[in-house]
C-alpha cells in the first residue's frame, strides 16, 4: 500500500485518539497538538488524501476494527515510518509519549472486552472427537460445510457459527456414528482370496492390448492405466481393515521400479479413490512381496499400477521397454473382532438378559463426562435417559433405545461446543479457565480431539495446571501417534498447504508435474515439520536448513542426484542447491503460485504474513493487480517496478518485493529456474517428456536479487535466506503468534504482545527450539486465559 494511502488509513486511529483527548490533561494536549501538526493537514474536510476525511471520524474504543487500526498506528509511528519523511520529523521524546499512551489505552481497552467461553468444534475436531470417544473409525466431516478461517486458522471461535446446515449434519453424523459404534448385528462376511493375476477374468481378454502374460505367472503392465483390467479381485464385503499382499517384480529392465496402489471405489468411480502408497520394487527375477493393512469401505477394492512408465503407441507384446509384473494377490478381512470393540466397551457391565433403565444409567454416567469433557449434572444424565425410557416404553430393543440416547448426546451443546468456563475464586475476578477446560484446550491443540482418560482425570482432579504436570502431559501428547494431526492440521493452515490442489499446473508449461511429485511435495513438508518438532530444532530451520526429506522423484525435481526409491529419506543438502527450509520447498512454492505463473507480490506477502509476522494491508482498490505475461513479452520485475514507482504503492512494496523477487528463482511447481518459460517469445527447448516434445520456450532470464528495506542486498535465494535467518526473534515471534491463534481460537492482540515476547525470550537459551516453544506456549498464563 502507498505511504500516502497507508497513512490515511492509519491516521483514522490517530485522529480518533486526538478527538477523545481534546479535553484531557496538559500532557494529553501536547499529544493532541502532535497529531494536529502531523496528520490533519492532509486529511480534513478540504484535503482528503487517499479519500479519507479524518475530521469526521468518531472514536470508539470498543470497536475491534478501530483497535486494529490503532495498533498499526502504534507500530508505524514507533518504527518512524510515520509521519511521512516529507514532513517535519517529530521529536523522539514526543513519539515515545504518544506510543506509550496509545499502548496503554489499547491494552486496557482489549482487556476490558469480554470474550466468549464457547466455540464450536470445527468439522475435523468433531470427527476426531467422535472417533476417539468410542474407539471407532468413522468419516463424518464430509457431511459438514467447509469451516471458515480467520487470521489463517479454522479454529477461531468468532467465525465458527452454527447454521441450519450444521444442525442437519449433526443428525446425519450421529446416525452414522451410532451404526459404527453398534457394529453389524451379525458377523460380517469376510473375504480371504488369493488370486494369480494372469487368471483374472478382467485381464485375460486384454492380453496383448494392455498386458503381457509371463511364463511364471502374472501379468505385466507398462503404464498406469485407469481401466477395469487393473483391478485386484476381492471387493470388500464389509467396511473395515484389510490385509493385502501383492507379489510384484520388474520386467525387461535392470532398474528398480515404483508400484502405486490405489484404494476406494476404483470400479464404478462413483466414490472417492485415494492413493494408498508407493512401493519400491527392486530389480531382479525374484518376486517382491508387498504387504500392508488398510481401511476400506464396503464394496471398494484396490488397483495396482506402475508409476512413471509411459509406453509408446505400440502393442505391449512388441514393446521392449520396462514393465511391472504383478503375480499373486491376496486380500483378507475385515480384521476387526465381532462384536465390535466399541460395542463391547459401551455395554460393559450391562446385564445380558433383560437390561433396563438402570443399566442405561450406568452407560450414560460413564459416558457423559468423557463426551462433555467435564463434570456433568444429574439433569444432564437424565436428559438422554428420558429418551431411552420413551423408546423402551415403545417396545424398542434395549440397544436401539441406547442408540436414541447416544444420538441426543452427539448433537447436544455439551458435545459439539467447547466450553471454557473460568475457575471460581474467593470473591476475586477469575483469571484462568478451569482445569477441565485446560485439558480440552491442550488436547485440541495437539490432537485436534478431546482429552483422553488420563488428561481428563488430571483436569477433574484440578492437577493439570501445575507446571510439572503440564510439561509431562505435553510430552506425552506429542509422543502419541495422534500428534500427527497437529503436524497435518497446523502445517496445513499455517503454510496454506490445504490449498495444494486448488490449482492444477498448466500441462503445456509444466509437463513434468505428476501425481507422485504432488504427493511427495506435501510429504517433504510434513516430515520436516515433524523432525523440527520432535528433535527441538531451531525455528530458524523453517527458514534455512542444510537438510530435508526427499525421495527420488522429488530429488530429481530439485536437480539432486544419488537418491533412489519412493520412500522419503533424510538428505543433507549441498550448499549450492538453494534448498532448505519451508520457503524453498515445492509445496509452499506451489501454493503461492497459480499453476501458470508466479507473482513476487503474492509470495512476498506470504513471507511477511507467515514467516516474519508482518501482515500487510490490502492494496488500494484503484490499483490494478499484476498479471504475469506468459507470452514472455514483459518481465515480472518490470511490472513490479511499475507498482513501486506508483505513489500509492511504494510504501508497502519496499517490504513485499524483496522476498517475492528472491523466490522468483522457483517456478509454479517449485522447480529451480534461471529463465521463465514462455508460450510466445523465446528460444525453443529440445526436450521430450513422456514421449512428447515440450511446447514451451525459454523466455527472459530470472533476476532474484533485491534490497531489503534496511539496505541489505542479496543476489539470490541463498543470500536472502541467510538474511531471514539472522532475524531469529521475528521468526520465533511469528510462530508463537500462530501457535497461540491456533490453540486459543482467537486473534493475538496488542495486549498479548508482552506475553509473546516473554515466551520467545524463554526459548532463546535453547536456540529457539520449536518443541521448547510449544512447551512455553502451554506454560504461559495466556494459554490458561480466555
Amino acid at each position: 500500500m502507498s505511504s500516502e494511502r497507508l497513512f490515511s488509513v492509519l491516521f483514522l486511529g490517530i485522529v480518533a485518539l486526538s478527538l477523545c483527548l481534546s479535553s484531557a490533561t496538559a500532557s494529553d494536549r501536547k499529544l493532541h497538538d502532535f497529531l494536529t501538526q502531523h496528520c490533519t493537514s492532509c486529511h480534513n474536510d478540504h484535503v482528503q488524501k487517499g479519500g479519507i476525511n479524518l475530521d469526521r471520524l468518531e472514536d470508539d474504543w470498543d470497536d475491534p476494527d478501530l483497535l486494529l487500526i490503532w495498533s498499526r498506528v502504534h507500530d508505524r509511528v514507533s518504527r518512524r515510518e510515520m509521519p511521512p519523511k516529507s514532513e517535519v520529523p517529530p521529536d523522539r521524546s514526543a513519539i515515545n509519549v504518544f506510543t506509550s499512551h496509545l499502548a496503554e489505552q489499547l491494552t486496557q481497552s482489549e482487556l476490558a472486552q469480554k470474550r466468549s467461553g464457547l466455540r464450536r468444534l470445527n468439522r475435523v475436531e468433531y470427527e476426531n472427537t467422535l472417533s476417539d470417544l468410542f474407539g471407532i473409525r468413522v468419516s463424518v466431516k464430509d457431511l459438514f460445510p467447509d469451516d471458515p478461517t480467520a487470521f489463517g486458522f479454522d479454529t477461531v471461535g468468532d467465525v465458527l457459527t452454527i447454521s441450519s446446515q450444521h444442525l442437519e449434519a449433526y443428525l446425519l453424523a450421529a446416525d452414522r456414528a451410532v451404526r459404527e459404534i453398534m457394529g453389524p448385528p451379525s458377523k460380517p462376511l469376510t473375504i480371504d482370496v488369493k488370486k494369480l493375476m494372469s487368471r483374472d477374468s478382467f485381464a485375460t481378454h486384454a492380453l496383448n492390448r494392455v498386458f503381457v502374460k509371463i511364463d511364471d505367472g502374472g501379468l505385466v503392465a507398462f503404464q498406469n492405466l485407469d481401466c477395469p483390467m487393473c483391478f485386484i479381485a476381492g471387493q470388500a464385503k464389509a467396511t473395515g481393515t484389510y490385509r493385502v499382499t501383492i507379489q510384484a517384480k520388474v520386467y525387461q529392465t535392470d532398474e528398480p521400479l515404483v508400484m502405486a496402489v490405489y484404494g476406494g471405489d476404483v470400479i464404478r468411480r462413483a466414490g472417492p479413490v485415494r492413493l494408498v502408497e508407493y512401493f519400491d520394487i527392486p530389480p531382479g527375477d525374484q518376486w517382491t512381496t508387498i504387504e500392508f493393512e488398510d481401511y476400506l469401505e464396503e464394496g471398494h477394492t484396490y488397483r495396482v499400477a506402475p508409476y512413471g512408465l509411459s509406453a509408446p503407441l505400440v502393442g505391449p507384446d512388441r514393446f521392449k521397454g520396462p514393465g511391472l509384473a504383478i503375480g499373486e494377490v491376496s486380500v483378507q478381512g475385515p480384521l476387526e473382532d465381532w462384536p465390535s470393540r466399541s460395542r463391547k466397551e459401551l455395554f460393559k457391565g450391562v446385564r445380558s438378559r433383560s437390561p433396563g433403565i438402570a443399566d442405561a444409567r450406568k452407560i450414560f454416567e460413564r459416558l457423559l463426562p468423557r463426551a462433555y469433557r467435564r463434570k456433568v449434572t444429574p439433569d444432564e444424565i437424565d436428559a438422554p435417559l428420558k429418551l431411552v425410557q420413551a423408546a423402551l416404553d415403545a417396545d424398542k430393543p434395549f440397544e436401539d433405545a441406547i442408540g436414541v440416547g447416544l444420538k441426543m448426546v452427539l448433537c447436544s451443546p455439551g458435545f459439539v461446543l467447547r466450553e471454557e468456563p473460568l475457575e471460581q475464586t474467593n470473591g476475586q475476578e477469575p483469571d484462568f479457565i478451569t482445569d477441565t477446560a485446560l485439558a480440552s484446550r491442550l488436547s485440541y491443540f495437539l490432537w485436534s480431539s478431546g482429552p483422553d482418560d488420563e488428561l481428563l482425570a488430571l483436569g477433574l482432579s484440578n492437577q493439570l495446571h501445575r507446571p510439572d504436570v503440564l510439561r509431562q502431559q505435553v510430552e506425552r501428547l506429542l509422543l502419541d501417534p495422534k500428534a500427527e494431526r497437529f503436524v497435518q492440521n497446523f502445517t496445513g493452515l499455517w503454510l496454506n498447504l490445504r490449498d495444494i490442489h486448488f490449482t492444477e499446473p498448466d500441462a503445456t508449461l509444466f509437463p513434468e508435474y505428476d501425481e507422485m511429485l504432488g504427493h511427495s511435495m506435501l510429504e517433504e513438508t510434513y516430515y520436516c515439520f515433524h523432525e523440527i518438532m520432535h528433535d527441538d530444532r531451531s525455528v530458524v530451520e523453517f527458514v534455512d536448513a542444510d537438510w530435508s526429506f526427499l525421495n527420488e522423484r522429488l530429488a530429481t525435481h530439485y536437480g539432486l542426484k544419488g537418491i533412489r526409491g519412493a520412500k522419503l529419506q533424510h538428505v543433507r543438502l549441498p550448499p549450492e542447491s538453494g534448498r532448505g527450509g519451508v520457503i524453498t520447498q515445492a509445496s509452499v512454492l506451489k501454493v503461492t503460485a497459480n499453476g501458470t505463473s508466479t507473482s513476487p507480490i503474492v509470495r512476498g506477502v506470504w513471507i511477511l504474513n507467515n514467516i516474519l509476522g508482518q501482515p500487510t494491508p490490502p492494496p488500494p482498490p484503484d490499483i490494478p493487480s499484476i498479471e504475469p505475461d506468459i507470452r514472455g513479452a514483459v518481465s515480472i520485475r518490470e511490472q513490479v517496478k511499475r507498482h513501486r514507482n506508483h505513489e500509492s504503492c511504494a510504501g508497502c512494496h519496499n517490504k513485499i518485493d524483496p522476498p517475492g523477487l528472491a523466490l522468483e528463482s522457483f517456478d509454479p511447481i517449485g522447480g529451480m529456474r534461471k529463465a521463465y518459460r514462455s508460450l510466445g517469445e523465446g528460444t525453443p527447448v529440445d526436450l521430450v517428456i513422456r514421449f512428447k516434445p515440450v511446447q514451451y520456450k525459454t523466455g527472459r532470464p530470472v533476476d532474484p536479487s533485491g534490497t531489503m528495506p534496511d539496505g541489505r542486498r542479496f543476489k539470490d535465494i541463498t543470500e536472502f535466506k541467510k538474511i531471514l535467518a539472522e532475524d531469529k526473534t521475528s521468526v520465533a515471534k511469528c510462530l508463537t503468534e500462530k501457535l497461540l491463534t491456533y490453540s486459543l481460537g482467537r486473534k493475538v492482540q496488542f495486549s498479548d504482545r508482552e506475553a509473546v515476547s516473554e515466551i520467545v525470550k524463554k526459548t532463546e537459551a535453547k536456540n529457539y527450539g520449536f518443541r521448547s516453544l510449544i512447551h512455553e506456549v502451554v506454560q504461559s498464563d495466556t494459554f490458561r486465559r480466555w
